[in-house]
């Protein structure tokens, strides 16, 4: 009785204390609890959080419970960063690993996550930047429109006929976010066209080329890669004019 009044007292201390810059676990009620410790116990879904005003009683706190984290940057991650700014990106994957592992739940292991797949996507190692981004999707973590068009890069790479990657793609052009859409179109043409399906192909670049003008980048994909169809089908007249509006659009960039 005499434990469970001392830990009552402790968590409406850890709520009253003053937020500092970092370390805060957001409620969902509105509350803010500053944490000098915190560990991801993934067996009941919970944090087990170490007051920021001394004493070593844990708390349990529901992830449910939990709006949102602020934490210190691990001393890793900032190193890898600066490594990855420094063309040294080689040198910073011992260094994201560790994040990885150390900081098992607490956002920063899938934000070191991401960064290793881009490293891995620029060194050309797409079986390893799949892998990454899969154990991102595993835990529903938020994927940029960027890491998602080049996890859709490295699935072709490793196997050009993926089935996964074109259920991704459809999904994407009927879900969007719209930035994304015209770049899914794209690639899942291209995916047509590899399989020897033009027509279906040309279908894909043309929703771009009709609806996505302000695309800019994939606009003008589309443009050329509909010009190599309509000149691969024996279309010449209407080859030569795509290719018009890509060298128009390409000079008044």
């Amino acid at each position: 009785m005499k434990t469970h009044a001392l830990r009552l007292i402790a968590f409406a201390a850890l709520l009253t204390l003053p937020s500092p810059a970092a370390n805060i676990l957001h409620l969902a009620d509105g509350r803010d609890m500053v944490f000098r410790a915190i560990r991801w116990d993934a067996s009941n879904s919970q944090y087990l959080v170490q007051s920021a005003g001394g004493g070593d009683v844990m708390l349990a706190v529901a992830r449910k419970t939990v709006e949102r984290m602020e934490m210190d940057k691990p001393v890793e991650m900032a190193q890898a960063e600066q490594l990855v700014a420094a063309n040294r990106s080689s040198e910073a994957i011992s260094l994201l690993q560790t994040v990885m592992t150390n900081d098992v739940g607490l956002n920063w292991d899938n934000t070191a996550r991401e960064l290793l797949a881009r490293i891995y996507v620029k060194g050309n190692e797409s079986a390893k930047a799949v892998k990454i981004v899969d154990e991102l999707i595993a835990a529903n973590a938020p994927i940029s429109s960027s890491l998602r068009v080049e996890y859709w890069k490295a699935l072709l790479a490793v196997d050009p006929k993926s089935v996964k990657v074109v259920k991704d793609l459809s999904e994407a052009i009927a879900t969007g976010p719209r930035e994304i859409v015209p770049v899914a179109q794209n690639m899942r043409g291209d995916v047509l066209r590899a399989a020897g399906r033009k027509e279906e192909a040309l279908e894909e670049y043309l929703r771009t080329i009709l609806f996505f003008e302000d695309a800019d980048g994939a606009w003008t994909d589309a443009l050329t890669r509909a010009s190599e169809l309509y000149e691969a089908l024996g279309d010449a007249s209407r080859a030569g004019e795509l290719r018009q509006k890509a060298t128009k659009k390409q000079f008044n960039r």
